[in-house]
């Protein structure tokens, strides 16, 4: 992992750790959680793989020369549209359907939707990860309202 993904996670990490409803906890196995105080909504679908399950709610995941943001939130909680204009402000992101293999060079994310719990999936490479705000105010706010829900 470079210099820059671990300023870029210590960031996003910062973000999560401010938040009321959520706290950013490395398992067993070394995978970064954002976890809950309380069981996620829809912890009675979930297969119980590892104690973190029933509380996870989502996990950053840093690469050599990227890094990755997994969150999940209620189903039709937030709408596409609206997570569009914070995630992607300067459109310098590729978007994927859910069903497709999302590039390994490229800046990404995706909206997943099920009858559970939706997800967003976003990963940021190289220049898109050295310009991205993860302060910025409506990033802040939207992670802010993923969480809330978890309280």
């Amino acid at each position: 992992m470079n210099k820059m993904v671990e300023q870029k996670m210590s960031e996003m990490t910062e973000v999560f750790n401010s938040l009321p409803n959520c706290r950013v906890e490395t398992d067993e196995a070394g995978r970064i959680l954002i976890v809950s105080d309380n069981p996620v909504p829809w912890s009675e679908t979930l297969e119980k793989k590892d104690a973190h399950s029933a509380y996870k709610i989502g996990s950053i995941t840093p690469h050599k020369a990227a890094l990755g943001l997994y969150i999940d939130f209620p189903h039709n909680y937030i709408e596409i549209d609206r997570m569009d204009d914070i995630i992607d402000p300067e459109f310098t992101l590729t978007y994927y359907e859910p069903s497709t293999k999302a590039s390994t060079v490229k800046s990404w994310w995706r909206f997943r939707s099920d009858e559970k719990f939706d997800s967003l999936h976003m990963v940021l490479r190289k220049t898109e990860l050295e310009l991205y705000d993860f302060k910025r105010e409506e990033w802040v706010g939207l992670m802010e309202e993923i969480t809330r829900v978890h309280k």
